[in-house]
C-alpha cells in the first residue's frame, strides 16, 4: 500500500508550483491562524477539492519538506502552561530546520491579546550572543533560562491561494522526541492543516473542509508533544484538544 507521503507527492504533481521568491508577499509574519485536524483518508480528497484554487510551494524541485523543530521552555514550563491554560499574550521559542533549502532559524511566535500571531526569526548562522540579545528584545525570556523541552519532526506542504493573500500548511507524519531520547510513534493517520491570513476571511480550503464536516480545532504541536511523551501531565483545560488529536490519530 502506498504511504501517505507518496500519495501526497504523487498527487501534488498535478498542482501548479510557485517558487519561494514569488511567495515573499505572502510571508504573513503577522496574521490570523486557523487550524484543523484531518484524517489521512481525507488528505488527498481535500487536495483534489482545492487544486484549482492554490499553488504548491516548490523549493529546489521539492514540493514536500521534512522539518525539525526544537522547542525551548523555562524549567517550570512557563510557555507550556500559558498555552494549556489559554493565557494571552503567550510565546513559543524554537529552533527550526528546513530540509528543502537547509536553512536554520531561531524563531519566536507570539499570540497577542487580540488572538493575532506574529512570527519573528533570526538565522542560526548568527553568533550566540546575537541570539541572546535578540530573544530578550522579542520576549520576556533570556536564552540562559531556557532549555530544550521537546523535538518535533514532520513533513509539510505549503499552498498559496490564487490571489496570493493566504498560505496553507499541511503537516503530516508527526513524530515527537524528548531531549532524553524517548520517541513517540509516527502519527500517520492524521494531518494538521493551518490557514494563515492577514485577517479571518472566507477561503476555498475553509469551504472545502466545511463541506467535509471538518471544523476548526486549534491544536499546538508543542503541547500535544509534551503530553504524548509524558513530559507534562497538567492539561485539564487542554484535554478536549488532546483527545481530539488522539481520536484522529488511531
Amino acid at each position: 500500500m502506498m504511504s501517505l507521503s507518496n500519495k501526497i507527492r504523487h498527487f501534488l504533481a498535478s498542482y501548479r508550483s510557485l517558487s519561494l521568491e514569488k511567495t515573499e508577499r505572502v510571508k504573513l509574519m503577522q496574521r490570523m491562524d486557523t487550524k484543523f485536524i484531518i484524517r489521512a483518508d481525507d488528505v488527498i480528497g481535500l487536495l483534489h477539492d482545492i487544486r484549482q484554487d492554490y499553488y504548491v510551494l516548490e523549493i529546489e524541485s521539492h514540493r514536500t519538506g521534512t522539518y525539525k523543530s526544537v522547542y525551548y521552555d523555562t524549567i517550570d514550563r512557563q510557555m507550556y502552561y500559558a498555552h494549556v491554560t489559554g493565557r494571552l499574550p503567550r510565546y513559543k521559542v524554537r529552533e527550526r530546520f528546513y530540509s528543502q533549502n537547509g536553512l536554520k532559524f531561531f524563531e519566536v511566535k507570539q499570540k497577542s491579546n487580540k488572538g493575532r500571531t506574529s512570527k519573528r526569526r533570526i538565522s542560526l548562522t548568527e553568533n550566540s550572543s546575537n541570539q541572546s540579545d535578540w530573544l530578550s528584545q522579542q520576549t520576556p525570556f533570556r536564552v540562559e533560562e531556557l532549555s530544550p523541552s521537546i523535538i518535533i519532526f514532520f513533513e509539510r506542504i505549503t499552498l498559496v491561494n490564487n490571489a496570493k493573500t493566504e498560505r496553507v500548511t499541511l503537516d503530516f507524519n508527526l513524530r515527537f522526541r524528548t531531549p532524553e531520547g524517548t520517541v513517540s510513534p509516527v502519527y500517520e493517520q492524521l494531518a494538521i492543516v493551518e490557514l494563515k491570513q492577514e485577517k479571518a476571511a472566507d477561503s476555498p480550503i475553509r469551504d472545502a473542509l466545511r463541506s467535509r464536516g471538518i471544523r476548526p480545532g486549534g491544536v499546538s504541536k508543542y503541547c500535544i508533544g509534551m503530553l504524548i511523551t509524558g513530559c507534562e501531565t497538567g492539561y485539564k483545560r487542554y484535554k478536549p484538544k488532546y483527545l481530539h488529536f488522539i481520536k484522529n490519530a488511531i
